[in-house]
């Protein structure tokens, strides 16, 4: 998704509830983590070894990026026990002849793009079997020295584990171009993350219509820095047929430009179902990042993320420049 490009869309509109007067009642708001990203508290397992660890597929899959590209590589954790995961690893690109010089960048943590839904990154203190985490490495400026003959593409992306855990190699499926000839080729390698979480049956096939209103009381949704915005989520069904709440879905929101993705659960114990051709009104909740900028921001709600990922509505949220007392 384009989220900055729709950052300036929800700016200068706001979705409304097709009918107020319908769907007094709100199902109110339920703050427990979903069982999907809970993460017991656990002492460190010991390192992960190389030896313990798979790569998934066919290694990085680099995009092309302004300057470069930017790739992800999913490894498993194939061995019986638990073990850590954590930090990053030192990156080389091994078996090219002949080979510019390199150099490694550390990158942040990035979050998870919206609406990708991922553990916390407690997961990794104890990464179980069978469980996966991914690598996301920015990889710049491939320029190759001349040479006679003909130059041989590199064999793979070495891994180098932390803490003297082994070494991985890692296919990968596309070379970036030469932006600075004579420069290092550069390798921004981010942290490992918990791979997202895995794709599940749509909660239900009827294509259910959402849409972002205020609760009962308040003109517009807004905010200070830090505060936590309560509002309301209609959904409605348009089908002649009544919808279980029996499977629970997940949603995901985020307040863009500042925000990172939340997760969160409906309540569905408290709606037992979605009347047929009826509506049902959530109370949410979305906390307001300390640096969103004032003024208008886009709020993005989506329902199903690892499933049918949809229905999907836009708002805004007016942020103060300053938190509540």
């Amino acid at each position: 998704m384009l989220l900055g490009a729709l950052v300036l869309a929800a700016a200068g509109c706001s979705s409304t509830p097709h009918d107020p007067a319908g769907a007094a009642r709100i199902v109110p708001w339920d703050g427990a983590i979903p069982a999907q990203l809970r993460v017991a508290a656990t002492a460190p397992a010991p390192r992960c070894q190389a030896s313990q660890l798979r790569v998934v597929g066919d290694g990085f899959n680099f995009s092309a990026a302004l300057s470069g590209g930017t790739g992800e590589a999913t490894v498993r954790n194939a061995g019986t026990r638990a073990c850590q995961l954590t930090g990053r690893p030192d990156v080389r690109i091994v078996g090219a002849v002949p080979a510019p010089p390199q150099r490694q960048d550390p990158l942040p943590a990035q979050p998870p793009a919206f609406p990708t839904v991922a553990p916390p990154d407690t997961a990794l203190v104890a990464l179980p079997p069978g469980a996966a985490a991914t690598l996301d490495v920015d990889w710049r400026n491939w320029c190759v020295p001349r040479a006679s003959g003909k130059p041989v593409p590199p064999r793979a992306i070495r891994l180098t584990l932390p803490d003297g855990a082994g070494r991985l190699e890692v296919g990968y499926n596309a070379l970036p171009g030469c932006d600075t000839p004579g420069a290092a080729s550069t390798i921004g390698v981010h942290p490992f993350e918990p791979a997202p979480l895995a794709s599940t049956p749509p909660w239900t096939s009827t294509a259910l219509r959402a849409a972002i209103a205020p609760l009962p009381g308040a003109k517009q949704l807004r905010g200070a820095r830090g505060d936590t915005v309560r509002f309301a989520v209609e959904l409605r069904n348009p089908s002649a047929a009544p919808i279980s709440f029996d499977r629970c879905p997940l949603i995901v929101e985020i307040l863009a430009p500042a925000g990172h993705p939340e997760v969160h659960q409906l309540n569905c114990r408290a709606a037992t179902r979605l009347p047929a051709k009826g509506s049902v009104r959530f109370e949410m909740r979305i906390q307001v990042p300390p640096d969103a900028p004032a003024g208008s921001n886009g709020l993005f709600w989506e329902l199903d993320p690892t499933g049918a990922q949809a229905p999907e509505t836009v708002s805004r949220i007016m942020v103060t420049g300053r938190a509540a007392p």
